[in-house]
């Protein structure tokens, strides 16, 4: 609307207010009526026009409003905002109002009085306003989701390890191993490692590409080989978990989800535990990549999740008690997850049956000398691929050397 519109707007009310106050109820119903189609506002704007007179005055404006803060403030600002490390403006306008007189007053920064006078008044949001071709010249990212991606947030509520009931089966918490080697550039190969909080019972998927579909793909071999029904999922806040896929895939199921706090590893402690004493320790840290390498590491983990849940005890932290300085820490009784699955109580007997049968299949030092074998095999690739891949040729020589004579990170005991 324009300035001429919107004062004949407002002499109109101007006039129609005495006839409004003196009205009785169904006329004022009447005038509103009359009213709200005339000037095309909202009815309750028309009702507080009417009644407070003083809103209805307003200068016309004959032109662009004049900007308050010119190229010197900006300027100004964009110097004080690179001095304090690019804070954003809500942090950025309590630190103006306290270092600006500070550091004039020392002599340090000097500016105009008027600067000074603006830039103990400006606003964040007017911060960030001003300095959006700065942050667009220095290429500084927003850090902050996307509508869409807070959107999806909301959907899956937040659970820390205290949440957790530690003795119901079933709770699974799940994080992804990366096997990139010196760089996350180019393709290589994943782990989805996953394990249940009530007895530490691990299995570990490999993945190719980490997309949205190979997760949900992963996640149906997972759950085969899993002795008992899946209740729940935690991830972290990674996009190949947080997806509208894996939220359909969970519901389809009857499966729960839910999420860490971002960039607080401890609500995810149980498998972050696992990444090192069943992935790390295992295969190194050495770029795996290629269709050969997958094989091989997934036959490893098979092997290597029975030799895990069926013959190395674990212990679970009963209490906690803090005495002065100290805190002193109390166990309960060493167990495999396959026992502890077995003194749960919560196995249906054809899941019992199944896995006493495999439990009597197996043989301890078979498994060990599959694994070393496998481990080998698996080694004997990686030296290999490093030797004639492209990218090491980029490397230092001490690198190459360091990274050709490195054994994996722990061997099993002969």
């Amino acid at each position: 609307m324009s300035p001429v519109d919107r004062h004949a707007r407002d002499e109109y009310l101007r006039d129609l207010r005495e006839e409004y106050r003196l009205a009785s109820k169904n006329e004022k119903q009447r005038l509103l009526d009359e009213a709200v189609k005339r000037t095309r506002l909202v009815r309750k704007v028309v009702v507080r026009k009417l009644g407070h007179p003083a809103k209805l005055m307003r200068a016309v404006r004959t032109g662009p409003r004049q900007a308050r803060y010119d190229a010197a403030v900006r300027s100004a600002l964009a110097e004080l905002w690179e001095l304090f490390d690019y804070p954003c403006g809500q942090r950025l306008a309590p630190l103006l109002r306290e270092q600006v007189p500070r550091l004039r007053l020392r002599g340090e920064w000097l500016c105009a009085d008027e600067i000074a006078d603006k830039l103990l008044t400006i606003s964040a949001k007017t911060i960030d306003r001003l300095l959006v071709s700065e942050r667009q010249r220095l290429r500084l990212p927003l850090y902050r989701h996307s509508a869409t991606r807070r959107l999806l947030l909301e959907q899956i509520p937040l659970k820390v390890a205290d949440d957790w009931d530690r003795t119901q089966i079933g709770n699974l918490q799940m994080d992804y191993v990366f096997h990139c080697g010196q760089t996350t550039a180019g393709s290589f190969l994943s782990t989805l490692s996953i394990v249940d909080i009530a007895t530490n019972w691990w299995e570990g998927e490999v993945v190719s590409d980490r997309t949205q579909q190979a997760t949900r793909q992963a996640l149906d071999h997972l759950r085969q080989r899993f002795p008992f029904r899946i209740r729940e999922l935690h991830p972290d806040n990674d996009s190949a978990f947080l997806n509208q896929l894996l939220i359909q895939y969970c519901q389809r199921n009857q499966i729960a989800l839910s999420r860490s706090r971002p960039l607080k590893k401890n609500d995810n402690c149980w498998v972050e535990q696992k990444n090192w004493t069943h992935v790390r320790k295992l295969v190194g840290y050495h770029r795996l990549n290629g269709e050969l390498q997958r094989r091989l590491l997934q036959d490893l983990y098979r092997i290597w999740a029975l030799w895990r849940n069926f013959f190395q005890p674990v212990m679970r932290l009963s209490s906690k008690v803090r005495r002065g300085s100290k805190i002193h820490r109390r166990y309960d009784q060493p167990a495999t997850p396959y026992q502890r699955l077995l003194q749960s109580g919560q196995l249906s007997s054809a899941a019992t049956e199944r896995l006493a049968r495999l439990y009597d299949s197996l043989s301890p030092i078979t498994l060990m000398k599959q694994i070393q074998q496998r481990q080998t095999d698996l080694w004997n690739v990686v030296r290999k691929r490093a030797q004639t891949d492209s990218p090491l040729r980029k490397l230092t020589p001490r690198s190459v050397t360091s990274f050709l004579t490195q054994r994996p990170a722990v061997r099993l005991p002969r």
